[in-house]
């Protein structure tokens, strides 16, 4: 057996040809449909955490960065990369072998399935590498003059801020923050900051669906409503959002929504999306555009087009898709809060945590931020690792950030809660 179907092989992809990966669906192409448990296996996420590549005895607890990839996803992009490299020669380019790169498509297949778990016409989608470049793309692309008003948070990511900064310092916009104080104790207190710093000049709303480091869920849907009452565009930035929790576009009512796929829906890095809505977006200039810049037939490919990029991430960030789907998309952002609320129920039984996030029942979900009374964030963190190979992530001085997904566990969450208790009490 030659060297390449040895590789496909141990690889788990020994396919027969090269156009398997343009398959509907990626996981049924590589045969990975046919492992998955049954819904009604009481060992079901057990199983599904052994698609993971981490060893059984450490857990990852940082999604909120970067997500774990799965292996059928891994098995995609290898296989994908090993057969083109390997028939580099043998790619007809009068012929729509085009596969070996990316970057000049309109990726429907990708975009479509994306439409559903957002609930958009994949028209007004656009495959971006991140939420950053989504962001980008709506602050350059408006077209917003001096003295109009962006209302942001004091808590944005820099991915979400700084190209409305730039703006401010190019074009002269004024950008203003709501001063959101934490613990957040309901929905209303957002909607009253939010409210109290609109004027006539507001143009923009441009806040996180999801608070980067504390996980609070701003209620989006109700700040989008005030927006439209005074004229005012919505652009969210849900770069913790999908594959985390439910998105519905057209039920939030936002104009704009961004978002990083490879966290929650676990797609490789480089992997982003844009929507804007239709009635918006042909207003919207594209700052890096290629051949289809000015493609109103397809407003999402207008801003998908990017030049030459990595073929096998974009089949990879189908693979996640595929993979997030044959779980099933409800299934998992329910497994996600009900970890969640099994962490935070877990520290609000004792005195020692100091928690950061909100714990209201509709601002919470599988991102939760604490600390422990006396013991440093990094100390927390490195301790989670050394006692249990437990890994969150420190922020800033007290605190630790942890990401529940479903390849974590309530013993996974019980140990930390162990861990930290030893701390407390100097052991």
């Amino acid at each position: 057996m030659d060297t390449r179907r040895s590789f496909l092989k141990k690889s788990g992809l020994f396919l027969a040809a090269l156009p398997i990966l343009g398959a509907a669906n990626k996981l049924e192409a590589l045969n990975w449909h046919t492992r998955f448990p049954s819904e009604d296996d009481p060992a079901f996420w057990d199983e599904i955490r052994k698609m993971m590549p981490m060893p059984l005895d450490e857990a990852y607890l940082n999604t909120g960065t970067i997500g774990a990839t799965p292996i059928p996803v891994l098995e995609a992009m290898t296989g994908h990369l090993e057969e083109y490299s390997r028939n580099i020669a043998r790619v007809d380019w009068s012929d729509g072998g085009i596969n070996i790169i990316t970057g000049y498509f309109p990726h429907d297949s990708i975009r479509e399935k994306l439409g559903v778990i957002m609930n958009a016409d994949y028209k007004e989608l656009s495959l971006t590498k991140n939420a950053h470049m989504g962001m980008n793309l709506m602050a350059v692309g408006l077209d917003l003059k001096a003295g109009d008003e962006v209302i942001q948070t004091n808590k944005e990511h820099s991915g979400g801020r700084s190209g409305w900064d730039m703006i401010a310092k190019r074009n002269g916009i004024v950008v203003k923050q709501i001063e959101i104080q934490t613990p957040i104790p309901n929905p209303e207190y957002i909607v009253e900051l939010v409210g109290n710093q609109i004027t006539p000049k507001t143009k923009v709303i441009a806040i996180p669906h999801i608070l980067s480091v504390p996980g609070d869920v701003l209620p989006i849907k109700e700040i989008c409503a005030l927006a439209r009452k005074n004229g005012i565009l919505t652009v969210i930035d849900g770069a913790q959002a999908i594959g985390h929790i439910p998105i519905d576009v057209k039920d939030l009512g936002c104009d704009a929504y961004f978002s990083s796929p490879h966290k929650w829906l676990l797609a490789p890095a480089g992997s982003g999306v844009l929507y804007i809505n239709k009635d918006l977006a042909p207003k919207v200039w594209t700052c890096m555009p290629s051949g289809a810049w000015d493609n109103h037939d397809d407003e999402g490919f207008r801003f998908t087009q990017r030049g030459t990029d990595n073929s096998a991430m974009m089949v990879g960030f189908e693979a996640a898709i595929d993979f997030h789907n044959m779980i099933g998309h409800k299934k998992i952002t329910d497994r996600i809060k009900y970890l969640g609320d099994y962490l935070r129920k877990g520290l609000k039984s004792s005195n020692i945590f100091e928690i950061e996030s909100s714990v209201h029942p509709e601002m919470c979900a599988g991102l939760t931020t604490y600390g422990v009374k006396g013991v440093t964030g990094k100390v927390l963190q490195d301790e989670m690792w050394k006692r249990a190979k437990l890994q969150p992530r420190a922020v800033g001085e007290k605190h630790i950030r942890f990401s529940t997904h479903f390849y974590n566990s309530e013993k996974e969450i019980d140990k930390a809660l162990e861990v930290a208790e030893q701390l407390a009490k100097g052991r």
